[in-house]
């Protein structure tokens, strides 16, 4: 069964800052086949960003939703924070979560999610 990789905003956008494929390397990074999930939150999220963002952010954020339609949607009704919504998920779908955020990382370390985030700017690598 493949590793299923819950994506945050920021992870989206690592294609765009880094040009890191997050979708060949995540699979070198887990040793495995890998699923990419998106939360309907994250999209939300992407969303709210667009409408304050400045142009150059908003060209980054329209790719990144090109990447997240890529992903298989998962639909979140909860009023949970994002972050907490993904840690959530994550933990009650036994899926791997990917996020640059630190905090996030360690909020989803400190209950028992993996994590997959980008190392110096150039490969990702799996914690837990």
């Amino acid at each position: 069964m493949p590793t299923r990789i819950l994506v945050d905003t920021n992870f989206l956008l690592i294609p765009v800052r880094f040009k890191v494929d997050i979708f060949t390397v995540s699979a070198d990074a887990v040793n495995d086949l890998t699923e990419f999930y998106v939360s309907s939150r994250v999209l939300d999220e992407i969303q709210s960003l667009k409408e304050k963002a400045k142009p150059s952010f908003v060209k980054e954020l329209r790719l990144a939703e090109a990447f997240a339609g890529m992903c298989t949607l998962i639909v979140d009704p909860s009023d949970d924070e994002v972050d907490d919504s993904l840690v959530r998920l994550a933990l009650q779908e036994n899926m791997v979560l990917g996020t640059t955020d630190s905090e996030l990382r360690r909020k989803a370390r400190a209950t028992g999610v993996k994590v997959i985030y980008l190392r110096q700017k150039s490969y990702l690598i799996l914690d837990g």
